[in-house]
């Protein structure tokens, strides 16, 4: 069982000069809780930011293992980095019923970790 788990009504993937983004948020509203990753780079060749629910609790490098299926991804943080994230170790995300950009998401996602 997972740490914290997300039902994405909002799914975002943007790749805009060279910087890709990839968010899945329960509402527009942050406090409801969402996952950001974030490279500075084309998909896959810098490191990841990883931010969980607050802009405090995030660091870069911090995706220990990434598992992408068809309605689960599963996050792993790395060990190390548990405490800068509120102690959470292990975050999953569905999509909502009436989520938008799921798949583009996942694919973004996949391209910016070519191992997952």
């Amino acid at each position: 069982m997972a740490d914290i788990e997300i039902r994405a009504e909002i799914c975002t993937a943007e790749t805009e000069a060279g910087h890709c983004l990839v968010g899945f948020a329960v509402s527009e509203d942050e406090e409801d809780g969402y996952i950001l990753f974030q490279q500075d780079g084309p998909p896959g060749t810098e490191p990841t930011w990883l931010e969980v629910s607050d802009e405090i609790f995030g660091a870069p490098d911090a995706v220990e293992v990434l598992e992408i299926g068809e309605t689960l991804i599963r996050v792993s943080i790395r060990p190390k980095l548990v405490a800068k994230f509120g102690m959470v170790r292990d975050v999953e995300v569905r999509p909502a019923k009436t989520a938008e950009g799921w798949a583009e998401a996942k694919a973004l996602l996949r391209r910016m970790f070519p191992d997952a």
